[in-house]
């Protein structure tokens, strides 16, 4: 599966679709989902269908467990390239300033980086993109380190903003192990 390279301008905003860019239980087979939840940026506001929050950059993510693997996607939108490229840059220093070490791994999305080092849950895997407007990142941990296993999943969240900033409904799943 080639990886996902578009670097789109359109801007995510709508906390519906935000919401349907992260995995869902079939995309994520086998596993288990813990936690969803899509806030306002500033994490003042939690969407919900009371609630919405359409027209402001979002923050949005998911927990799945498999045994004793934990897997999180992270979604945030911003309103611009710009505005994008400049929360990756500050994501990448908060990797850099722990203690985590960069992996050589292809690019995904417009750019992207990934690290190795301890997570929450023990030793883990964090891929860390931009695609377009959008700064993503998913990490593997509590189990044995699977770097191949954590780009997969990167892929297919890439695979899903590109859908969503294209005006499709995101379905990608991960491609074969």
């Amino acid at each position: 599966m080639a990886a996902p390279t578009a670097d789109l301008e359109a801007a995510l905003l709508d906390d519906k679709l935000v919401g349907q860019v992260l995995p869902d239980a079939k995309a994520m087979a086998g596993w288990e989902e813990e936690k969803r939840r899509v806030d306002t940026a500033d994490h003042a506001v939690t969407c919900t269908a009371a609630k919405p929050c359409a027209g402001k950059p979002l923050s949005a993510s998911v927990r799945f467990s498999s045994g004793d693997v934990v897997t999180r996607f992270i979604v945030e939108t911003l309103p611009s390239r710009d505005a994008a490229k400049n929360r990756l840059k500050e994501t990448y220093t908060s990797y850099a300033a722990g203690p985590f070490k960069k992996l050589d791994t292809p690019v995904l999305g417009s750019e992207s980086q990934a690290f190795q080092g301890p997570l929450a849950e023990g030793e883990g895997v964090g891929i860390v993109v931009r695609s377009g407007t959008v700064v993503a990142s998913v990490t593997t941990e509590g189990g044995p380190v699977d770097v191949a296993a954590t780009r997969r999943f990167a892929v297919m969240l890439v695979q899903r903003i590109e859908q969503a900033q294209a005006g499709r409904t995101p379905d990608a799943g991960p491609g074969p192990a």
